[in-house]
């Protein structure tokens, strides 16, 4: 699946369990935790080229990596955006975590 269709999954499954006042943060929140899973990329490595092929869909494609990813994801959007506008904070780890 590519990055797309994982974060426009995310989208639609938060928007499925929010509020017509919090659909548009839940979409948001959806799509970037739905392409969480893809953090793998970060690890490179100058001497080995192909240690990105040894990691990718490893540990962040994993059932553990979930409720991780969507902390990770709901942490950021909480101190970046959702603070701002009144949303608690379990609310957007709901989002993250469908």
């Amino acid at each position: 699946m590519d990055p797309l269709t994982q974060g426009g999954l995310g989208a639609s499954l938060a928007q499925s369990v929010s509020t017509k006042a919090s659909a548009k943060i839940a979409a948001i929140v959806g799509f970037l935790a739905g392409m969480a899973a893809d953090l793998d990329f970060l690890i490179h490595s100058e001497t080995d080229s192909l240690l990105f092929l040894e990691y990718h869909r490893q540990f962040t494609h994993s059932l553990v990596f979930i409720p991780i990813g969507a902390l990770i994801v709901a942490i950021l959007m909480h101190l970046v955006v959702t603070r701002r506008k009144g949303i608690r904070f379990s609310l957007v780890y709901r989002f993250s975590l469908v």
